[in-house]
Order: C-alpha cells, then structure tokens, then sequence
C-alpha cells in the first residue's frame, strides 16, 4: 500500500518541476508587481483631460497636474482627449492598464450628470473608475439681462410665475447652464424656456442683447459682463458666497429653493487599480491641494479648492450625484441622449 507504481512515480517526477517553474514564475510576478506598486510613480503620470487646451477644465488640469508633480517626484503630462463633452476621454481611461500610470481629470457633467442625460455611455462612470478625489469647484451666478424689470431673485420669480414661458435662459445642452435653468425652474415653480447653443460665446452674447433673458454661468465666465454692467448678478446658485462678490446673496438667502449646481473638478483611476497607487495618489492631491499657492492660482478662474475628498467619500459622492440627477431627469422630462 505504501509503494508508488512506477508509473505514477514517472509522472509525478515530470510534474513537479513544472510545478515548481509555475510557482517560482507566480511568486516573482507577485513580488515584482508588489514592488512596482510600493515605488509609484517610477515613470511620468499622463493627466487625461476631457476637453480641449485652454478651457477652464484643462486649465484646472495643468495647475493640479504642476502641484502633483512636485508631490510625486514625477512628471504629469497633460493629454487632451476632447469630444462628446468628456466622455471620449473616460472611455478611453476605463480601458487603460489599472497600474497608476495613466489618471483622469473628471467633472460633475463626465462622472454623474452624463449618467443621467445619456442613454447609453462607453463607459460605467461607478464600476470602470477607481475614485481618488475631489480637489476643486466654481462657482455659478444668476445672471440677468440689465432690462429684465426683475432687481433680485424674489422680484425674478414673481414676474416668472405672471408671466410663464415668456423668459428665456440660454445653456448648452447637459452643462450647468443647462441644469441651471432646469433645476431653477422646477424648484421654485416657475416656466422657463430654453433657448439651447452649442456651445462657445454666444449665449452669453444673446443673454447680454436680450434675446434671451436669464442665464446660469460660472463666476470666471460673466465675471467681466457683470462688473461692466453688461449684466445683472442676482445670486450664486452655491451654498456659500462668492468671494468675488461677496455681496451677492445666496439662492436660498434671497428667498428662493436652496440649489447648488458648483461645477467641481476631481481624479480617478481605471478600475482595479491598487489600493496602495489610489491611497499614494489621494495623500499627494491632499498635500497639493493644502497650500496657499494652489488656492491661489485657482483664484483667476473663479475656482476654489476643495479639501477633505477621499476615495471612499468621493465614490460615495458620485453615487449619491447619479442617483439624485437620475431622478431629477426623469421626474422633470428632462431630455435623454440616445
């Protein structure tokens, strides 16, 4: 009973040195990717970003991307992915190699608001990223056409409510400006009509001529038209005042609904990138973000930092944001993308 058929024996000498080959070859594989993982970034990080060079998205981008490269002792190459408003970038990201070298600049309209006003997206804005943080915001006015009789947010919505669906705001389909409006409207019960622009300077250019009359756009971009009197600021659809008009009031301290629609800016991962490389990444954007300088330079656009994001309060950000969009799109007939 104790003895080993000689043919069994054969086998099992041919055997274990292959077993050996395998688990030699397994355990160095372990060891080098652990060691990998333990010395990120060894290589330049490559910052993708949704949108073309010089909008505020990509300038957000290359004042992050400076701050972290001084934090990780590497590189941070800026790479624009524009088209389809961020989302060809995040499912270009989704599908790179989880190993911390390539990372995502993302925003509110890529990482939520896309998942409710799409259809179908290329990618899964929860289960294809790994979230790492949320690290700045801007802020949005309502803004007004100098004519409009209105003088503040209470006097808007009365003249709104008497005459429903003769104002109209101007936005760009799925932006803040287009959330603005929509979300404005439902929450305080009145009819507003949306003139939609593809985009660029003109529905500022028809806000300020009149052919349109309301309008929800971030600080830096009417911050010149209103400090020129080209248009009126009534509040700031955020839950705190501006610093750079401190005096304008809040939505919900000029006595309408509270509404915040702050477009924010963050960094993620693809999926299954390691916990170690995403908890490196967050502890170098926290650093980052923590000095005066970033603050500082975040100032000309009209961006302030956000401080105490982490992976696990970001991921839980976001799922909060689609579920909250999601039902705000199909409650309020808001249109779908196919």
């Amino acid at each position: 009973m104790g003895h080993i058929h000689p043919t069994f024996r054969g086998i099992h000498m041919r055997i274990s040195p292959l077993l050996k080959s395998l688990v030699c070859a397994a355990f160095v594989a372990t060891t080098a990717a652990s060691m990998a993982t333990e010395a990120w970034p060894t290589r330049p990080v490559r910052l993708v970003v949704g949108f073309p060079p010089g909008g505020p998205t990509d300038i957000v981008a290359r004042i992050v991307g400076q701050s972290l490269s001084k934090e990780l002792g590497q590189p941070v190459i800026i790479e624009n992915r524009g088209g389809a408003g961020g989302t060809v970038a995040a499912a270009y990201v989704a599908k790179q190699k989880p190993d911390g070298d390539t990372l995502m600049l993302t925003a509110e309209s890529v990482q939520t608001r896309a998942a409710a006003v799409f259809r179908k997206l290329p990618y899964d804005p929860v289960a294809d990223f790994e979230p790492i943080g949320k690290f700045a915001k801007q802020r949005v006015l309502m803004v007004v056409n100098p004519t409009l009789a209105a003088k503040d947010v209470k006097e808007f919505v009365a003249y709104a409510k008497a005459h429903p669906g003769e104002l109209n705001y101007s936005a760009t389909y799925s932006a803040s400006s287009h959330f603005g409006g929509a979300l404005f409207g439902v929450l305080n019960g009145v009819d507003l009509t949306l003139v939609n622009y593809p985009g660029g300077g003109q529905p500022i250019t028809d806000l300020m001529a009149g052919v349109v009359q309301v309008g929800f756009f971030t600080e830096s971009t009417v911050a010149q038209q209103v400090q020129a009197g080209k248009l009126r600021a009534l509040a700031i659809a955020a839950d705190e005042r501006s610093a750079l008009f401190p005096q304008l009031p809040t939505l919900q301290q000029a006595g309408a609904a509270r509404m915040d629609i702050s477009p924010w800016f963050g960094l993620v991962a693809p999926a299954k990138t390691p916990p170690e490389i995403i908890a490196k990444a967050s502890a170098a954007l926290t650093r980052a973000i923590a000095s005066e300088d970033f603050e500082k330079r975040l100032a000309p656009i009209g961006a302030v930092a956000i401080k105490g994001s982490t992976p696990a309060s970001f991921a839980a950000d976001i799922k909060k944001e689609i579920d909250y969009w999601k039902k705000f799109v199909k409650d309020s007939n808001f249109p779908i993308v196919d």
